[in-house]
């Protein structure tokens, strides 16, 4: 089994941590400050982006479990959510110098990205997409990578925990594939990296509801709002909305109006547009933004409260 979840006394046996420097702000001075890390191999520091070295992947080498005991007696705090932990024989400049190969990729067209696998949301949803079988070529000589795994903040909160990726020496690229590794990145993994910047997205969406919209945001049960959001996320962008301005709009809309505001007979849309005399000269962005601005004037709030007004009246009669 490729993939296991850990017992936590085996995070001690850890050689390297990989700290993910925006994660783990001010990062250099925290770490130098430290006595129970002896090395200490920021991976930009040697390519082209080592101007961003304390924003990128740190690899420290461990001296005792002062840093692992830390982190399991504070599961709730920063760490779990800064860095991943590795067990090794190798030195930390050949483990860096392995790590550093993936560095970039090619996304779409071809274009070089950077990959922030030193991120523990990134490290998850990339190794775990390959399956039951992480290649040899891609851990190294890395025997175990533990990451931790946490419930999203929109759904039912769980237990933090850890799981341990080893290395499938019977999965590799194969010694044809002259690809460097930076490059061998299938659609699994092109979906995994999609996927995490779905679930940053859907955070920040998760936050502002809550601070912004918490009785309504309430109202939805936990459970379903992962679903919830993945559903009108995909309603939007299958209407035209193409930028996260766009998505949140629509999603907030949603949120207040019913997920049918767009088509609904009676829904919010068709309300403005019957108001709006201007409306047909505008794109279908620009008439998502006025629909926005609309929807909170006194007028259209007023429509709220009658359709509020009759769906009491209407659950009232079905009581009696």
């Amino acid at each position: 089994m490729v993939r296991e979840a850990a017992e936590m006394g085996n995070l001690r046996e850890a050689t390297h941590a990989l700290v993910d420097g925006v994660r783990y702000s001010h990062a250099f001075e925290r770490l130098y400050s430290r006595d129970d890390i002896a090395d200490i191999e920021p991976l930009y520091l040697t390519t082209r982006w080592a101007s961003l070295a304390e924003q990128g992947p740190i690899l420290v080498r461990l001296r005792g479990t002062g840093l692992p005991d830390e982190v399991l007696r504070d599961e709730q705090g920063e760490w779990p959510r800064a860095l991943t932990w590795l067990q090794t024989d190798a030195s930390s400049a050949e483990l860096a110098d392995h790590l550093r190969q993936f560095v970039t990729f090619r996304g779409t067209g071809q274009h070089e990205k950077l990959l922030r696998f030193a991120d523990p949301l990134v490290t998850r949803h990339w190794l775990a997409s390959h399956g039951n079988a992480v290649p040899a070529d891609v851990m190294g000589s890395v025997h175990k990578w533990w990451v931790a795994e946490w419930s999203p903040s929109w759904g039912v909160a769980s237990v933090l925990a850890w799981h341990a990726f080893q290395s499938d020496e019977s999965s590799r690229f194969g010694e044809h594939d002259e690809r460097p590794l930076q490059n061998v990145l299938g659609a699994p993994q092109l979906a995994a990296l999609e996927a995490v910047t779905r679930w940053q997205f859907k955070e920040q969406l998760a936050e502002h509801f809550q601070d912004s919209a918490s009785q309504a945001w309430q109202a939805l049960p936990p459970e379903g709002r992962g679903e919830w959001m993945d559903a009108r996320i995909d309603d939007a962008m299958a209407w035209g909305a193409s930028t996260e301005r766009q998505i949140a709009i629509w999603l907030d809309l949603s949120l207040h109006w019913g997920e049918n505001f767009m088509s609904a007979s009676d829904g919010l849309y068709l309300h403005w547009i019957a108001r709006t005399a201007q409306a047909a000269g505008l794109s279908r962005q620009e008439r998502l933004y006025a629909l926005d601005v609309w929807s909170r004037t006194p007028e259209a709030m007023a429509l709220q409260g009658k359709a509020s007004s009759r769906t009491i009246s209407e659950n009232e009669v079905s009581d009696d």
